[in-house]
């Protein structure tokens, strides 16, 4: 009887390792594994930056080109003068020679002054020291043109005005004559003879040539545009 016993205990152990070895042999839930997140950058494409459009000159901006020596001014064109003789070809509008002008600059003088000096200029006469009638002025020699809407080739001096025997004459040079502008208050930036005041001026006839009646000068109606029309005027030194 013991040994049946022993031999029962014996056998109830053995099953007894025999399930604890074929137990759940489950492995744990493998986490799932990361995946590579791609960061997808989308590609926006670069516009461009935009250039801020050029502000267009104020008529009364003294425009520069430093590099080709030339000054730009915008003036009304006063249609009196086609049928009238004047020495005074461009005058700042509010000057005391303003209204006897064939052309009212919306700048001053002196502004038109600093100009032809930031451009390169070099005055003749930077004193108060005046010509008489008949002297003649000198200094840089000064191209002048003109352009309007409409009229995109340049226009030169000498096409714009007349005589009354036809052609009109023109060498034109920077006179400097900043004190005596502002002295006498002309307002003068281009005079058709020689001048005591004008910044630029005319070296082709003494001072007062035109106001004595030795040449008379005035717009050329079959070239110039109607009264009131703005035009650009530019003078390039020599």
């Amino acid at each position: 009887m013991k040994k049946k016993s022993l031999l029962a205990l014996l056998m109830i152990l053995m099953l007894t390792l025999c399930l604890a070895a074929c137990g759940s042999s489950s492995e744990p839930a493998e986490e799932p594994s990361e995946e590579a997140v791609e960061e997808t950058t989308e590609e926006v494409a670069e516009e461009p930056a935009e250039t801020p459009a050029e502000t267009p000159a104020a008529p009364e901006d003294v425009v520069v080109d430093a590099e080709n020596h030339t000054v730009t001014i915008t003036a009304q064109l006063n249609g009196t003068f086609f049928d009238q003789s004047t020495m005074h070809y461009c005058v700042w509008k509010d000057g005391g020679a303003g209204d006897m002008a064939m052309f009212a600059a919306y700048c001053t003088a002196e502004d038109f002054y600093n100009g032809m000096i930031e451009a390169g200029g070099e005055p003749w006469n930077t004193t108060t020291d005046k010509i008489a009638d008949g002297e003649f002025t000198d200094g840089q020699k000064v191209d002048v043109t003109l352009t309007w809407d409409g009229q995109d080739t340049p226009v030169t001096m000498a096409e714009s005005v007349r005589s009354a025997d036809g052609d009109l004459s023109i060498d034109q040079r920077f006179s400097g004559n900043l004190d005596n502008n502002k002295e006498c208050g002309s307002g003068c930036i281009a005079c058709l003879n020689s001048c005591w005041a004008g910044v630029t001026s005319n070296a082709a006839y003494g001072f007062n040539a035109i106001d004595s009646g030795e040449v008379s000068a005035f717009l050329n109606d079959s070239v110039m545009p109607e009264d009131g029309t703005d035009v650009h005027i530019t003078f390039a030194l020599k």
